[in-house]
Parts: structure tokens; sequence; C-alpha cells
């Protein structure tokens, strides 16, 4: 039994889904009207080369809940995923995919239990996932490395979701893939944040689009955490990170400085000259660089505080 009611967004992407979008959608449908729900169903279509944009749209007669939105191509699950937030109509949001690898009338109640404790945003795990030994290890590689390095107790990143609206635009700004890391960015925010068990079902027909991780992503999925990283830890104090990189060059320039002069007082003339350009050039210039960075960082940064406080005060 659902406890919390409130007006809520389902919001769903599909790309080239047409075997099994109409059974999707309709299950979503059965579960609002069986746990007596006030909501929409928002679908957005990433650009689908097949039936399914033309599917969904000739189920809109039939369920007056049901919104489609088109993508002339494919733009990637993260921008479909804002899309469908920000055409959605309610201050409550509970993401699936739409390929039926979640159960609706499973993962809607559970998802929503922890909203009505007071939560603000629930993360659905996937306990009993099988899709390949490859694509599986590499996503539990890439959230352990996320809860280590972001201290986020979370164990599916990447999964289906149900949140406040407001989290959307509190969060900075999403980009392609990012939609990974939503829940870190809302932790750092301070939201409340429960996981919940979910089951996970193998598709019947057609090829998953949701969530593929393969080699070829590896180094922009780190490359991804390591800018990420910078945002929740530096964004606000830019000189914590700079200058500390500014300082620890500065260090090893002394350090390679005073071996430069033990050698020219103990055993005479030896590479003094190559080591000596290196010191200056690539220590002392590459500290007073990141030293000057961080400075300016923490200018903009200031400067961006003082808008936004003006504004807010206005």
């Amino acid at each position: 039994m659902v406890l919390f009611k409130p007006k809520l967004s389902i919001v769903s992407t599909a790309f080239n889904e047409q075997l099994g979008i109409e059974e999707f959608i309709r299950r979503v449908d059965k579960t609002l009207t069986d746990n007596n729900l006030n909501g929409e169903i928002v679908m957005v279509d990433d650009g689908s080369k097949d039936k399914t944009l033309a599917i969904m749209e000739s189920l809109q007669p039939h369920i007056g809940r049901l919104k489609v939105i088109a993508h002339r191509k494919n733009r990637g699950l993260t921008t479909a995923i804002a899309t469908g937030i920000e055409n959605s109509s309610h201050d409550y949001i509970l993401f699936l995919p739409s390929d039926l690898e979640s159960h609706p009338e499973e993962d809607i109640p559970k998802l929503l239990a922890p909203l009505n404790e007071g939560y603000d945003l629930t993360v659905g795990w996937r306990v009993n996932r099988r899709q390949g030994f490859l694509k599986t290890q590499l996503s539990e590689f890439f959230n352990w490395l996320s809860r280590k390095m972001f201290q986020v107790n979370v164990h599916d990143l990447g999964w289906v979701k149900a949140f406040k609206k407001e989290i959307y635009y509190n969060v900075e700004a999403l980009r392609a893939d990012w939609h990974r890391y939503f829940v870190i960015l809302a932790a750092k925010e301070g939201y409340k944040i429960k996981e919940v068990r979910t089951k996970f079902y193998p598709r019947r027909a057609g090829r998953s689009h949701f969530g593929k991780i393969g080699l070829k992503r590896i180094p922009g999925g780190v490359f991804d955490l390591i800018v990420i990283k910078f945002l929740t830890s530096f964004s606000l104090k830019p000189m914590r990170m700079f200058g500390g990189l500014g300082f620890l060059m500065l260090i090893f320039g002394i350090l390679f400085s005073m071996y430069l002069l033990y050698l020219n007082l103990t055993i005479g003339h030896v590479y003094d000259r190559v080591l000596l350009i290196m010191v200056i050039l690539m220590l002392f210039l590459a500290s007073l660089q990141l030293f000057a960075i961080g400075f300016l960082a923490e200018l903009i940064v200031s400067g961006t505080e003082r808008k936004i406080s003006r504004g807010k005060s206005k």
C-alpha cells in the first residue's frame, strides 16, 4: 500500500522500443490507477527510427494522463531525462526505464514509500542484476569508485529513482551521461537519500539502450568523476585545490634546487644546466601559475556569490 500520494510525474525515455513500449505505458497507467495516485506519464522519444513514437502517440487518446515529447534525433539518455523533467507538471518525479527491465507495479510503490518517511530522493538497487559479466563488473566498479570518492552509500547510481523535482533545479546542470551522478550531486546539496532493493528483469525483446557501459567509455567516465569531484569539493574554494597543487610544486622545486646545490658543492658541475631549467620552468613557474589560477578562480566564485546574494535580496 502506498501511503505517500503526491501529484506524481512518471518520466521515462524510449529509443527504438516498439516491441515493448505499449505494455510499459499500460502497466504504469494501471499501477497509478490501482494505487489511487494522481499522476501523469511523461514519455520522451529520443529520436527512434522505428514505430516507437507512433505507438506512443496512438495511445494518447486512450490514456489521458500520457504526455509524449519527441526529439528529432538521438540526444542521449541524460538529455532525454532532462527533457522529461522539464516538461513535467508535478512536484515529484519518478524515473523508470521503458524497456521493462524494471517492474512498474513493484517499483513505483517501493520508490514512493521512503518519500512518505521524509526522504527527498529514493534510489533503486538492482540486487540480482545480470547483464553480462563485463557490463555488470564495470558498472559495479564505477559505483564502488563513486562511493569511495564521494562517501555516498548508494550501490546503483544509474537506476530507477523517485525525488522532489526541486532537486533537479538545485544541482549542477546535467551534462552527457551525468544522470549517473544525479544522486551524488543531490547528496552534495544536503538532500536525504534512501536506497531500496529492486528486482532486475532481463529484456524480452530488442537491445538495451539504458545505462550502456563499454570499454570505450571508461576514460570518459573516469574524467567525469574527476570533474564532479572538483565541483563537489572545490567549486566554492578553488584555492584549496590549485593552491595545494602549487604549494606541492613549490616544495618539489625547492628540493630539486637543494639537490642541485648539493651536487655542485660535492662533486662539481654535474647535469646542473638541464636540471636547473627543468626546476625553474616546470616547477617554480608551474607553482606560480597554479597560485594565480586559484586566485582568479576565487575572485570569480566570490563575484558570482555576491551577484546571487544581491539577486535574492531584491
